[in-house]
């Protein structure tokens, strides 16, 4: 079609072949096998001129808006692998998304005026190919094999407690300690058996948590209402000992950590607007992901 319509519009193969860098040949193999196809001729071909016949002038009129609509198609889609525009579909755990990435929109979408984002706050572990998601959120001991992505970030586990649950119960010296005082636990992470690791010494308590819950909201409720120590990530609990909230217990141990991934479907090519997203995770968590990113530098 583009030979075609170069050739009328230039009226000539010569010329048409210049415009499209091809040789004249070729263009002349083009126009042949497109009469050929359609079963008509389309060009009226004399020593001095080339001139459409009257289907070659009805078809041109057509490959005329055809093209037209191929070029916007090509620009709309060249733009988008290059601006961010579209919609971005991203899930996230419920706490992790409410606290740390529903934040981050506004300023995405101020930056980014094409593009749109729908997010989906669950525990549940969504099969993005399946479901249509963009990128996953993930709080995960290692990468996903069957999807592509990189590490975010990384949050450590802390002991904690109200100051006034310490005033009345005392602090803890050691971790056996804790087998005297109400624990709260989240259920899907460690349940009741809690580690502590200080240099070579390793030792895992089995907890009877007076709150054992699938909710850690719901632990950090109940530790912010002084009903006991609590084992909780950094993402939930930073902002809680940032405003003296809460305090750490035992901070001579650590208790492990979280690895916090941002996760994707195998594709050949990703529009840009999940490198946006990516960009501005980086942006908010810095670029080493061993680094607890949601405690004070």
């Amino acid at each position: 079609m583009r030979a075609f319509a170069k050739v009328v519009e230039l009226r000539g193969f010569a010329a048409a072949a210049r415009a499209l860098q091809l040789s004249t040949a070729m263009v002349s193999k083009h126009v042949a096998a497109l009469e050929q196809r359609l079963g008509v001729q389309l060009l009226v071909r004399t020593t001095r001129r080339v001139a459409p016949t009257e289907s070659g002038q009805r078809y041109h009129a057509h490959c005329t808006e055809i093209l037209a609509a191929v070029d916007d198609a090509e620009r709309e889609v060249g733009a988008q692998a290059r601006a961010p525009v579209g919609c971005l579909r991203v899930t996230a755990p419920v706490e992790l998304g409410n606290l740390h990435i529903a934040p981050l929109v506004p300023g995405m979408l101020r930056r980014h005026p094409g593009l749109n984002v729908a997010l989906s706050f669950t525990n549940r572990v969504l099969d993005l190919v399946e479901e249509g998601v963009d990128v996953a959120v993930r709080v995960a001991p290692a990468l996903d094999s069957n999807l592509r992505g990189r590490q975010i970030t990384t949050s450590r586990l802390l002991l904690v407690a109200t100051p006034g649950y310490l005033r009345r119960h005392g602090t803890p010296r050691a971790p056996h300690d804790l087998q005297r005082h109400a624990t709260l636990s989240f259920a899907l992470s460690l349940g009741a058996a809690w580690p502590f690791v200080r240099g070579e010494e390793r030792l895992t308590l089995q907890m009877v948590p007076r709150l054992l819950s699938n909710s850690s909201e719901a632990v950090r409720t109940a530790a912010c209402a002084g009903e006991g120590i609590a084992l909780l990530p950094t993402f939930l609990a930073a902002a809680d000992l940032e405003a003296g909230r809460l305090r750490t217990v035992l901070p001579q141990w650590s208790h492990g950590s979280l690895r916090i991934f941002a996760l994707y479907p195998h594709r050949k090519a990703h529009p840009a607007r999940l490198q946006a997203f990516i960009d501005v995770l980086l942006e908010r968590f810095g670029d080493d992901p061993e680094r607890d990113g949601f405690l004070a530098r």
